[in-house]
């Protein structure tokens, strides 16, 4: 049994499927002329990964397999360009699908190639990680890094499909799960009424079909209202001002994403509580829930100092500067609004806090 979820933006509708999905993507080649593989070699010796590649390779089509470096290390303008060459050498047309299957640095890569590929081809998101699952794959954001900044060239670009199946996530390392609970958390924390549930899952260090569901779920009605973060969507960017500055101190490899947003999450509710948005109580109880997974809320004063000068580069800055996502009580708990100016010593002495020596 799957899970079936219907996304719909701007037009553009396709479905999520959550559960064993190997025998579904046969038919997402029909009518293709070749389907390309993007992934990483890791994920290809994986079973999931063998099954995926073994159910393409039946159907007849795939002309090419584009190998990714791990990580965000997948996501540059060089990489970029010698997977466009390699789909141009074998032909691909704009009858052919691109298959994205990894992690989101992997989903981000594929999704952008085959965005800028002969002006754009449809793609095939079959994430592999938490992440991956509840949101870099969903929504149609795509995207390559800069050196000063994550994911600072992009296009939106929904894909065909997303096939998420929870048992690929067995092979991931202990950290790779940990980390995409970062993300798992994250829609608790603006779902507040979610929270004790997804705390539990994460605790645990588990995400089951149940989980991812209701995670992607909450993402994908979000995107529909509002498609091309104009508004509501904003929202889930919670954490990730700070979180992509974290990112960026630490050359993409020192943190991984999640563990990244983690921290900028916790950022955000010390921010918010410099302003008066939040008080104490709301900060503790983030950070025990985001300790309480295995993630981290704070790094070493130098990486905080470089994440708050590195995060000026950010997408979501503005004339008058950056605009946050931040917390804001409400009776039983709090909100969460997108568009907040906050003082410039706010945020130092919230970078201040979370810098704290190791």
């Amino acid at each position: 049994m799957s899970t079936v979820l219907e996304a719909r933006q701007q037009g553009h509708a396709y479905q999520v499927l959550v559960g064993p999905v190997a025998r579904r993507i046969a038919g997402f080649t029909q009518g293709r002329d070749r389907v390309a593989l993007v992934t990483c070699a890791r994920v290809l010796a994986t079973p999931h990964g063998r099954r995926v590649a073994a159910a393409l390779h039946r159907e007849g089509r795939v002309a090419a397999i584009v190998i990714l470096p791990d990580g965000e290390r997948g996501k540059t303008l060089a990489v970029l360009e010698r997977s466009a060459t390699k789909l141009m050498r074998a032909g691909l047309t704009r009858r052919s699908l691109v298959v994205g299957l990894g992690g989101g640095a992997v989903t981000d890569a594929a999704g952008f190639l085959a965005a800028v590929f002969m002006r754009g081809i449809d793609w095939l998101a079959v994430p592999t990680t938490v992440l991956a699952m509840v949101d870099a794959a969903l929504g149609g954001k795509t995207a390559v890094n800069l050196p000063l900044s994550k994911n600072a060239v992009g296009a939106f670009h929904p894909p065909v499909g997303v096939l998420a199946d929870p048992a690929s996530l067995a092979t991931l390392p202990p950290r790779e799960l940990r980390s995409g609970l970062g993300e798992v958390l994250k829609y608790g924390f603006l779902r507040p009424e979610l929270l004790p549930g997804l705390a539990a899952e994460a605790r645990a260090g588990r995400a089951g079909e149940r989980t991812i569901a209701a995670c992607a779920g909450v993402k994908l009605e979000i995107v529909e209202r509002d498609p091309r973060e104009k508004a509501e969507r904003k929202l889930l960017n919670l954490g990730h001002t700070f979180g992509h500055g974290v990112e960026a101190a630490g050359g993409f490899s020192r943190w991984t994403h999640g563990e990244s947003v983690a921290i900028g999450m916790a950022f955000a509710f010390r921010l918010a509580r410099r302003m008066g948005r939040v008080g104490e109580a709301e900060v503790e109880k983030v950070e025990a829930v985001l300790l309480g997974a295995g993630l981290p809320v704070t790094v070493s004063p130098s990486a905080a100092r470089k994440a708050r000068l590195l995060m000026t580069h950010d997408k979501k800055r503005s004339a008058a500067g950056l605009l946050w996502v931040l917390p804001i009580r409400r009776p039983g708990g709090w909100a969460v609004e997108w568009d907040v100016v906050a003082d410039p010593a706010a945020v130092r002495e919230a970078a201040r806090e979370i810098g704290r020596p190791g």
